[in-house]
């Protein structure tokens, strides 16, 4: 109920703060699967709870000293974009709430590595595509933006950051088999030139 009452919470917020990104939230459960995946929040195959046109990802542990993470995954009527609301909590402490806005199609660099070493040192390049990625790097101006709202007196206003980069880490063959199709179904909707097949 903690949980089902702070994502209710912020998506009033967000509603309130960007009425034309609620009117615009269409049913495309095939690109939210899509950007869930690129978000990290389905990797590794995780089921969400349907809430409507949005899909609601739970963290799941067995530590309950461990923060739990609720996020709630919108696809606008432009497939290629999406917005998350996220509520993190660690126990004993206020939950923070994250609004995230995402834009595939500002995505104009991709770059794939075997292994995190690789990808830090940018050495041997791969293809997305390419069998042996395990790590994937998108890149692009304003490619996610997101606004953290605190709950506690202490933590100040509000701040909001926009980055250039998504990275993808795909460790196992079927985190790579639903990395690859996301970044190909990604592609093909949003027309990436970076993304087209080789």
């Amino acid at each position: 109920m903690l949980w089902t009452t702070m994502i209710l919470l912020a998506a009033g917020l967000a509603a309130t703060s960007a009425p034309t990104a609620a009117q615009e939230t269409a049913s495309r459960p095939d690109m939210r699967e899509v950007h869930a995946i690129l978000l990290g929040l389905a990797i590794d195959g995780e089921t969400p709870l349907p809430d409507g046109a949005a899909d609601i990802y739970t963290s799941v542990l067995d530590d309950p000293a461990a923060p739990r993470l609720v996020t709630r995954l919108e696809v606008a009527i432009d497939p290629c974009r999406s917005r998350t609301i996220a509520a993190l909590q660690f126990p004993g402490q206020w939950a923070g709430l994250t609004l995230a806005l995402a834009d595939l199609r500002r995505i104009t660099g991709v770059a794939a590595y075997a292994s995190v070493d690789d990808m830090i040192r940018k050495r041997n390049p791969l293809r997305y595509d390419d069998p042996r990625a395990a790590q994937v790097v998108l890149t692009g101006d304003g490619l996610y933006c997101g606004s953290r709202i605190p709950l506690a007196n202490d933590e100040g206003a509000s701040r909001t950051t926009c980055g250039d980069r998504i990275d993808l880490s795909m460790i196992d063959e079927e985190q790579r088999a639903r990395g690859r199709a996301a970044l190909a179904a990604a592609g093909r909707t949003c027309r990436i030139t970076a993304l087209q097949p080789g």
